[in-house]
């Protein structure tokens, strides 16, 4: 992964207090959710051995969700304000995990223009597709804290909502 700060120099000093811990959200999500993924492919595998009609849900599978919302959203709520854990998560994972650039080649582009938000932009490309991820950062009593994901594509200037 490649950084690139773009703040200006009273706010650069910053970079890493609110970088690091993003990335640190970001790679234990990725690692969850290859967890599950992996833990539901299991599940197919003894479902197609037992002879279950692949339109039925697997045993067990009902409560690996549960289990996935559970421990998500105990990781997302030591980094992200309720505003953003309002938008929702939990409500899919995959091979590969959507957060998974932080771990391989990225460019990071940290952005700052005032003391109360901060913005990390992910610029990768997944499935031949160059896309982007926007994480709009805010301090919270004495932390920063996400407030704001957004996605979009490569040459185009909109961003749309996403959550986790």
């Amino acid at each position: 992964m490649e950084l690139i700060c773009k703040a200006s120099a009273k706010y650069a000093p910053l970079m890493n207090e609110i970088c690091e811990p993003l990335f640190e959200m970001l790679r234990q999500h990725s690692a969850l959710e290859k967890e599950i993924f992996e833990r539901n492919e299991q599940l197919n595998i003894e479902k197609e051995k037992a002879g279950i009609p692949s339109y039925q849900t697997a045993p067990g599978w009902n409560e690996l969700m549960a289990e996935y919302s559970e421990r998500l959203r105990a990781l997302l709520e030591k980094y992200c304000t309720e505003n953003q854990l309002s938008r929702g998560f939990g409500v899919s994972y995959g091979e590969p995990q959507e957060f998974g650039y932080v771990n391989g080649d990225c460019l990071a582009k940290f952005k700052m223009r005032s003391a109360d938000k901060a913005i990390v932009e992910f610029h990768y490309e997944m499935g031949g597709l160059k896309e982007k991820h926007k994480f709009v950062m805010k301090p919270v009593d004495g932390k920063w804290l996400l407030d704001g994901l957004y996605y979009g594509f490569e040459g185009k200037n909109s961003w749309n909502i996403h959550s986790f």
